[in-house]
């Protein structure tokens, strides 16, 4: 009987060797035909980033071409799988991780290496557009906006114009500085930028109401990891939803939130951020780097954002309707965040800077954070599609976006809780007489 079973067991050790034998080299060599195995690489090598910004230097070339700029999407599309196909005989690309996600607007991807790309359908210029104004999608813009400037756009609600001027004329009623606030700037370069002059005249003001803020508009990688320096962090840059194919055997796809940034991707750079370009916490659209919610949760797992409120502007931060996605949010807050705010779904350029605008003011004031929100909801509208239609837009877009709070409602800046809405608006700050004059 033992020798039975001892004979049973050798058979099924010697069918376990013969399957090794056989299907290991097989999907090992399914690497050079781009069905490289999903398993992490430990480190991303110098010959791995050479790769991928041969791979980059082909996406851009595409994609910052006069040519792809007058295409219609349908032929970017076609124009960029084309490239991919090449790509990928060329071996720099894994064929099977190829897919197109028209909904979104992107074609997404995997270097050699494992890292995630992806090649955008709609160029960063006209992402504006589509959050306002695109002929293509039909929408309408307001009325009288091109006419419109930060003094004409974004007036002072009447409490915060008394609290502002009243500034001028007595000193010393709140500390010299509320709070410390950063905006990290990356819709575009500024140069000629339709957008950059509004958060300028924003910096400009908070500034003059005790807010110490820095504008960053080169934001890096390396910025975001040191958000943890300031208590208000406003993260103004396009966003997205990226799916992409993973699994060896058995295929599956995910689709998550990221920010899009203007930072290129360079060699160096890339074996800098190895670590996080191999496990997804960072991925490449048009050769610029992107961050998703995983960026964020590995760069604060300490919780170095102790008491910081983030108030993100990007498309999509949390998600779509019907597929609300709250990982942004909860990496936040699990780095220490006090408490974070984004949007479900596209926004409006106009209605998001006019919500962030109102907020920012009043959370200036003293008010807490849900206190701030609530009255720019009550100003602006509880989405933008009851602002479109009040401005006079007549062919909104389908899906309104709403600004959600997670977190501490009651987190404020630096300004004593014993201080009336009075005694706040006698509050000294010269500088704040500077920027009413050159706003008027």
């Amino acid at each position: 009987m033992k020798e039975q079973r001892h004979r049973i067991l050798c058979a099924v050790c010697a069918l376990a060797l013969v399957l090794t034998a056989v299907l290991a080299p097989a999907a090992w060599a399914a690497d050079g035909a781009g069905e490289v195995q999903d398993t992490a690489k430990p480190t991303l090598t110098t010959d791995d980033a050479a790769e991928m910004q041969q791979a980059d230097a082909a996406v851009t070339a595409l994609t910052g071409s006069d040519e792809y700029e007058q295409m219609s999407r349908e032929e970017r599309l076609t124009a960029a799988l084309a490239e991919l196909d090449e790509l990928t005989r060329k071996g720099l690309v894994r064929r099977d991780s190829i897919r197109t996600d028209e909904e979104n607007g992107i074609v997404s991807f995997t270097y050699r290496c494992g890292v995630l790309g992806g090649i955008l359908l709609t160029l960063p210029d006209e992402l504006d557009e589509m959050t306002f104004d695109a002929g293509d999608n039909g929408l309408r813009a307001p009325r009288d906006i091109a006419q419109r400037t930060p003094r004409t756009e974004m007036p002072l609600t009447d409490d915060v114009r008394q609290a502002a001027e009243a500034r001028q004329y007595r000193e010393n009623a709140l500390p010299e500085t509320i709070g410390r606030a950063a905006i990290y700037y990356a819709f575009d370069n500024t140069v000629n930028s339709s957008r950059f002059p509004y958060y300028s005249y924003m910096q400009g003001f908070w500034e003059g109401m005790g807010l110490r803020t820095t504008m960053n508009t080169r934001v890096t990688l390396s910025d975001l990891r040191r958000m943890n320096k300031y208590d208000l962090c406003i993260l103004s840059a396009h966003g997205a939803y990226y799916t992409y194919s993973y699994g060896t055997f058995r295929k599956h796809t995910r689709t998550e939130p990221i920010i899009l940034l203007t930072e290129a991707s360079t060699l160096y750079k890339d074996i800098i951020y190895g670590f996080d370009l191999l496990a997804h916490r960072i991925i490449k659209l048009n050769g610029l780097y992107c961050v998703t919610a995983d960026f964020f949760r590995n760069a604060y797992r300490s919780g170095q954002l102790s008491n910081t409120i983030i108030y993100s502007e990007t498309c999509e931060f949390l998600g779509v309707t019907n597929s609300v996605d709250e990982s942004m949010a909860e990496a936040l807050l699990a780095g220490g965040a006090r408490t974070v705010l984004g949007y479900v779904n596209n926004v409006y350029t106009v209605y998001s800077r006019s919500m962030l605008w109102d907020t920012v003011n009043h959370l200036a004031m003293g008010q807490t954070i849900g206190r701030a929100l609530a009255h720019a909801k009550d100003t602006y509208g509880e989405n933008d599609i009851i602002w479109y239609t009040e401005q006079g837009g007549r062919r909104p877009h389908a899906a309104a976006a709403y600004l959600v709070l997670y977190g501490d409602e009651n987190a404020r800046l630096n300004v004593p809780e014993n201080f009336s809405l009075e005694e706040r608006a006698e509050a000294a700050e010269d500088m704040l007489a500077d920027v009413l004059e050159s706003a008027a």
